[in-house]
């Protein structure tokens, strides 16, 4: 990779990387449900989105989408300065042909450095996803020295075979960016490994351009088994990371708790640890959840927080005020809409306020319906006490 001068390149473009701007005074700290961010063309599906709050309060918001108008697929980088009520589209993640010629295909992922790696400062925004085609899936990093109005490849982090879900074929899939002790570990599935069908690792890098060694955080010892869709938070009250992650037995097959996708999550001291802790079934309400969970942590909501948990078949969210404690989740009646791997995101400046970010199903949605990129904004507290109802607003 040519690097570039990544401060320059910022004070180019008239923002400096890691400058904490004031925050603006709030517009819209309202409540609200399935804001529209954009709407796909028919023919077309957004799915799979992913967020990042940057330092100034500005949200970034993308999702895996085909356009139908382009060539190869990419990743569109909407913005918003009004705590979610309006959106921009800024730019595109985009695969060139001199780094796979593929296209970036599905699964982003968003971060910002709050801390230098190697010649990229903090401030810097990163993002990944699946570069993937007929030969072959790639985890790859991008990076932008400019708040994401432009976007630089930097490394390949791992590469696999062509997409193929079937057991014994070699693709890797959904990766997850998370920096811990001045190391950025990048967490995907691998189905790369003969001793199981699909499992959950990562690998480390102190620049951002090269990648060590492959460490399982969750390869079970039957092979069929398919833990797969790694998402990780720190919970601040307990000092512990929590790690969550769907598990079914084949692709498809129903689980010991009759569904396909059950959620499962893991404790632990610091993110690079989690082959070490036993993995726990989330059950609420009767309920286990259904694929694609995602996980966020507030302060809000009573002296140990609360854990916020979405799956991709159940509008309603899970919650736990206990730090994880098994037997403490609990099913919340809200009004975003169910959809295939929602995003969560808890702002900084406001542990009160929940984001949901919605997109279309994974594949049930009525022909022909198009179905936006969407995202809802509500209360912790109101959420705990039960206030909201499934269609409200």
């Amino acid at each position: 990779m040519k690097l570039l001068n990544w401060v320059s390149v910022a004070l180019l473009a008239g923002a400096t990387v890691g400058e904490a701007k004031p925050p603006k005074k709030p517009k819209h700290q309202k409540e609200f449900s399935n804001r529209v961010i954009f709407t796909p063309p028919k023919g077309s599906r957004a799915s799979y989105p992913r967020v990042v709050e940057l330092s100034d309060g500005t949200i970034l918001a993308t999702v895996s989408w085909r356009d139908p108008k382009a060539s190869k697929a990419y990743f569109p980088i909407y913005e918003s300065k009004d705590h979610g009520w309006t959106w921009t589209h800024i730019s595109n993640v985009t695969d060139d042909v001199s780094v796979n010629g593929l296209g970036m295909w599905a699964q982003p992922a968003l971060y910002q450095l709050t801390e230098p790696f190697g010649d990229f400062p903090e401030g810097t925004v990163l993002a990944s996803g699946n570069s993937a085609g007929d030969t072959s899936t790639n985890i790859d990093l991008y990076a932008s020295a400019d708040l994401g109005y432009s976007w630089e490849f930097v490394s390949n982090v791992a590469r696999g075979g062509r997409p193929n879900t079937t057991n014994g074929a070699d693709p890797i899939w959904e990766p997850w960016i998370m920096p811990y002790d001045g190391e950025m570990g990048i967490f995907y599935s691998d189905q790369r490994d003969p001793e199981h069908g699909q499992k959950l690792c990562h690998q480390r890098s102190t620049d951002l351009l090269e990648w060590g060694e492959v460490v399982n955080d969750v390869a079970s010892l039957n092979y069929t088994n398919r833990p797969g869709m790694t998402v990780i938070d720190y919970i601040e009250s307990s000092g512990k990371w929590i790690f969550v992650y769907e598990f079914p037995e084949r692709a498809g097959d129903l689980s010991y708790f009759r569904n396909n996708y059950p959620i499962y999550y893991k404790l632990a001291n610091n993110p690079f640890d989690f082959r070490y802790s036993d993995g726990f079934p989330l059950i609420a309400n009767e309920s286990t959840g259904n694929g694609s969970p995602y996980i966020v942590y507030t302060s809000a909501g009573g002296p140990n927080g609360t854990l916020i948990l979405s799956d991709a078949d159940t509008q309603q969210v899970f919650t736990n005020n206990y730090v994880g404690r098994v037997d403490k989740w609990v099913m919340r009646q809200q009004p975003g809409r169910a959809a295939y791997s929602r995003a969560l995101l808890i702002p900084k400046g406001n542990p009160d306020r929940l984001y949901i970010f919605s997109g279309s199903t994974f594949d049930d949605d009525p022909e022909g319906v198009q179905v936006p990129f969407s995202v809802t904004a509500l209360s912790v507290k109101k959420l705990l006490k039960n206030k909201y109802t499934l269609e409200d607003f």
